[in-house]
This record gives structure tokens, C-alpha cells and sequence, in this order.
């Protein structure tokens, strides 16, 4: 098994589509992989990723793509301040 996964932006991009384009969540529900590949993720990324995640299935609602994708953002709110470096002034 590989521990291969997309980057907090990419699956940032993921979820936005998943929550808003329905073209782009039926094409993501019959062809993960073809779909990844399309929202400009790297086909050598795409075939390293866990062969569970790109198995076609029934994707949840919009609603509850938008909810995950508003927890990624309050996630990555959260470590962009981790990053903040004190400095001291002399």
C-alpha cells in the first residue's frame, strides 16, 4: 500500500469541483482517475495513489462536499498560522 496522496491544494480544488460542477462529479464517479487527470493532477501522481481511491462509486452530496472542503480550509487557515516565525526586535 502506498502513502501517496494529493496535496491540501489539490484536494482543495477536488472538493470545489465535487461540490459544484455536477459534470465534473459524474465524470470523478465513473473515472477517478480520468477526472483527477483533468482538474491537472499528474498522471504520475495519479497511478501512486491508492488503487481504493480511484475506484468508481456513488459520491456524497454536494452539500457534504462543501462542508469537507470548508473543514480543508479552516485546516489549512489553521497550519498557515503554525508558519507565523516570531522575530525580535533589537
Amino acid at each position: 500500500m502506498t502513502d501517496t496522496a494529493l496535496t491540501k491544494e489539490q484536494g482543495l480544488a477536488l472538493l470545489t469541483k465535487l461540490a459544484k460542477d455536477d459534470a465534473f462529479r459524474a465524470r470523478f464517479e465513473g473515472k477517478p482517475a480520468q477526472a483527477l487527470f483533468e482538474l491537472g493532477i499528474s498522471a504520475e501522481l495519479i497511478v501512486c495513489l491508492p488503487a481504493p481511491c480511484l475506484c468508481s462509486r456513488k459520491l456524497a452530496s454536494k452539500d457534504e462536499m462543501e462542508a469537507a472542503k470548508k473543514r480543508l480550509v479552516a485546516e489549512l487557515d489553521t497550519s498557515m498560522l503554525a508558519l507565523v516565525v516570531p522575530t525580535a526586535k533589537i
